[in-house]
This record gives C-alpha cells, sequence and structure tokens, in this order.
C-alpha cells in the first residue's frame, strides 16, 4: 500500500510538470504567454546611424543576437532578424520589440557564429538576406547544422566539434560545449551540437555563450580557453526552474558562469525580447545589479538593445 500511494504521488508530480510544460509551451506558440506582472517591453536603442566606419565596438541587438566589430572584422553572433523564432512567419513566439537594425543597414558582415539550431538562434531567414548582402561570408556552426544550412544554398560554411579549434589570418576559435539541447523539429533533438564559441583575436579575447543552464563544469574551461576579456552570458528564458533549470541559466547563474571562467567583464543576453518563459521582463537586469552592489568581484553589466560599447583595447 505504501508503494501503491508513492507511486500515485510520484505520478501526480509528473503530470503537473508536465502540465506546467504543455501551458508554457503553448502559450509561447500561440505567442500568448507574457511575463509575470512587470510585463512591459524592454527599452532600446534604434541604430539608425552608419556604422561601415565605426570600429572596435559591440551591439547587443536582443535575443542572442550581438554584432562585434574588432581588429577590422564585423562578426554577428546568432543572428535573428525575424519578427518570430519559428519555421512559420504566422504562428510562434514572437519579438516583443522591434528591429534594432535592418539587415540592409549592417556594416559588411565577416564572419556568422551559431551557437545551436534554435529557432531563436539559427534564423535561416536572417543568414540567407546576410549572404545576399555579403556574397564572401563566413558561417561557423556546430555539428550536424551544416546540412541544414546547404539546404538553403548557403554556402562557405564549417562545422564544429566541441573542443575543436580552428584559426584564420584573424582570430583564433574555439566550439565549447554549454548545458542546453538542439532540434529543429519533432525527431532530430540533440542530432546536431550545440555549444559557445571562445574567439581570441590580435587584441582581445571573447565569449559567448549562446543559450545554456550553469554547470560546474565551467570552472574546468579556464584551463582550455584561457583568459577572456568580454563574455556574453544568457541571463534569461529561466522561468519556472522546474522545467529551465537545466537549460537557461538565471542571472544568479550566469553571475556565477562568469565567476568560473574568471572573465574580465560580462554582459547580459537571452532576455527581454522573445519569451518562452515567464519571469518580469526587468527581472534579469535588476538581479544583476543588486549582486552587482553586494560583490565587488562582479563586473556584470546588462546594456539595453541598440547601446553601442566601446571596446577598450589598450
Amino acid at each position: 500500500m505504501k508503494l501503491l500511494r508513492l507511486s500515485l504521488l510520484g505520478l501526480f508530480i509528473l503530470l503537473v510538470v508536465f502540465g506546467i510544460y504543455l501551458n508554457t509551451y503553448y502559450k509561447s506558440l500561440f505567442n500568448t504567454l507574457d511575463p509575470k506582472p512587470g510585463n512591459e517591453p524592454i527599452s532600446f536603442n534604434t541604430i539608425d546611424y552608419d556604422l561601415s566606419d565605426k570600429t572596435n565596438y559591440f551591439s547587443w541587438l536582443g535575443q542572442s543576437t550581438v554584432l562585434l566589430s574588432v581588429d577590422g572584422m564585423n562578426i554577428i553572433f546568432d543572428p535573428i532578424f525575424s519578427m518570430r523564432a519559428s519555421p512559420f512567419s504566422f504562428i510562434g513566439p514572437k519579438r516583443r520589440i522591434p528591429l534594432i537594425i535592418e539587415i540592409a543597414e549592417l556594416p559588411k558582415i565577416d564572419y556568422v557564429f551559431i551557437s545551436h539550431n534554435h529557432y531563436d538562434h539559427l534564423d535561416i531567414h536572417s543568414l540567407k538576406a546576410m549572404q545576399k548582402y555579403n556574397p564572401k561570408i563566413i558561417f561557423y556552426v556546430p555539428l550536424g547544422d551544416k546540412d541544414t544550412l546547404e539546404s538553403y544554398s548557403l554556402i562557405n560554411i564549417k562545422e564544429f566539434d566541441w573542443w575543436e579549434m580552428y584559426s584564420n589570418e584573424n582570430m583564433s576559435i574555439t566550439f565549447v560545449p554549454t548545458k542546453h539541447w538542439s532540434a529543429r523539429g519533432f525527431f532530430d533533438r540533440n542530432r546536431s551540437l550545440w555549444g559557445g564559441w571562445a574567439i581570441q583575436t590580435e587584441d582581445k579575447s571573447f565569449l559567448h555563450l549562446g543559450d545554456t543552464g550553469y554547470d560546474v563544469k565551467f570552472r574546468d574551461y579556464r584551463d582550455k580557453i584561457g583568459e577572456i576579456d568580454i563574455g556574453f552570458i544568457p541571463i534569461g528564458s529561466y522561468f519556472p526552474r522546474e522545467i529551465e533549470s537545466d537549460y537557461h541559466s538565471n542571472p544568479s547563474e550566469g553571475v556565477q558562469i562568469s565567476l568560473d571562467l574568471n572573465i574580465k567583464k560580462s554582459y547580459g543576453i537571452h532576455w527581454g525580447n522573445i519569451y518562452f518563459s515567464q519571469e518580469p521582463t526587468y527581472e534579469p537586469r535588476d538581479i544583476i545589479e543588486s549582486i552587482s552592489l553586494k560583490n565587488k568581484r562582479v563586473n556584470f553589466h546588462t546594456p539595453l538593445p541598440g547601446e553601442i560599447i566601446n571596446l577598450n583595447l589598450d
């Protein structure tokens, strides 16, 4: 009898968790998922001026999209310029802020880095448009995603396995594992890899983690990727924790990732734009600011989309 009661309790807990997941998933799918009270759209800055002559800066463009200009190169991470993170234009999670800049107005892009194949990170529409405007553009993608890009007539693609390293005349690149997953449909879960990009240029080192839960193994990365000057760390899509904790770091965990990796200066990404969870809009930023006030070791910032952050190359 005791075993039966425990089994029924376990089944009940499983059904509750599964119900929460389905509720969150379908609200996100039909764009009725809103964060908790305090759900006003995030503030942003529109980039409506020419960036072609500007160098040594970065700008977070929303979600995990980061435009980085360094040492004469223009790099973009996880570009999504579509209105929805979805295989369809009429359904799926919708961005809550307008485009910061149109693809046609971007400076010449040399390299695109994709962290994994979820639709808010690998947006085919954006990649095709970038190749149209930049015929010599090079795409760096996780192992298993090259076929996806080639099926849409994209070219100049290099796949990376975890911990694979590659150098060209401009930079050294390492693809590092993160705590996440991949899928673009119902039957391809984890058939391609997911991860982050450690990049060393002549003057600076960068780490873009795309999307990840917290993992104590990050502490071991310092010996493999060396010192990181600037980190782009995801801090959103973390509530409810029963569902999201394995795949999305909350702000406190984002700070811990930065400390574990001894990153000199980190910036929060993957918050306040496309909602896959229900934390209040500005909660990630408020938590980061609170932690920073209490711990002087923390050098973690949350700029708004469209802010131009100059790189200090001294």
